[in-house]
């Protein structure tokens, strides 16, 4: 009689495998979820300093601007 040889195959199954696959595809998607948030904060972030900004030399250019006018000679008409 043939003696039965234990079949001692190294390897993963296609369960091991499909439970790995998840996990991967599970942890890709959380850090495209952080990695999108944090994008659209720091536009918002970065929206916010430019208005900062604008407001700022707006408000520099308003008070050169008044600043001269006040200091302009006046001509009377005499």
């Amino acid at each position: 009689m043939k003696k039965l040889r234990k079949n001692n195959k190294s390897g993963f199954t296609l369960i091991e495998m499909m439970v790995v696959v998840a996990i991967v595809v599970i942890l890709a998607g959380l850090t495209f979820i952080n990695a999108s948030d944090s994008i659209r904060k720091s536009k918002n972030a970065q929206s916010a300093e430019e208005s900062r900004f604008v407001t700022q030399v707006q408000s520099q250019a308003d008070h050169i601007r008044y600043s001269m006018l006040s200091q302009a000679p006046r001509y009377s008409a005499t």
